[in-house]
């Protein structure tokens, strides 16, 4: 028979997972931190696509470049890739994605992005959780 488990041996409170990435030339580290299931399947929506096809049929696809995105502007928490004065040195006023394309090489933006799935998943790639996503 087995043995009696208590409620409580699953009741704890998750502290998300924050970490901090130093690019060159940067005075300050960028810091990410881990989204919740919540938030996750909030971007997920904020990325579907819904259309009909010729039959009729409602069809509902997750733009995976919008999705990746969001995923990165929410996983950002420094710095404040809406802020006003950021955005205005860079040229990129009201694109919090625009102003970090800006900001980073192509090699520093692949190592936030490689940075943000790493702390967000545990052994699956963003495509994967994408892929899983759809279905």
């Amino acid at each position: 028979m087995a043995e009696q488990v208590s409620i409580k041996d699953f009741l704890r409170k998750r502290q998300m997972a924050k970490k901090e990435i130093k690019f060159k030339g940067f005075e300050a580290p960028f810091v990410i931190e881990e989204i919740s299931n919540e938030e996750n399947e909030q971007l997920q929506k904020q990325a579907t696509k819904t259309t009909k096809s010729r039959s009729g049929q409602v069809m509902q696809n997750i733009d995976q470049d919008k999705y990746a995105q969001n995923l990165i502007l929410k996983s950002v928490v420094q710095p404040d890739l809406n802020s006003e004065e950021l955005q205005e040195f860079y040229g990129t006023l009201a694109d919090p994605y625009g102003t970090l394309k800006r900001m980073l090489s192509i090699g520093e933006l692949a190592a936030l992005v490689q940075a943000v799935n790493n702390l967000s998943t545990v052994d699956q790639t963003l495509d994967d959780k994408v892929d899983e996503a759809k279905n």
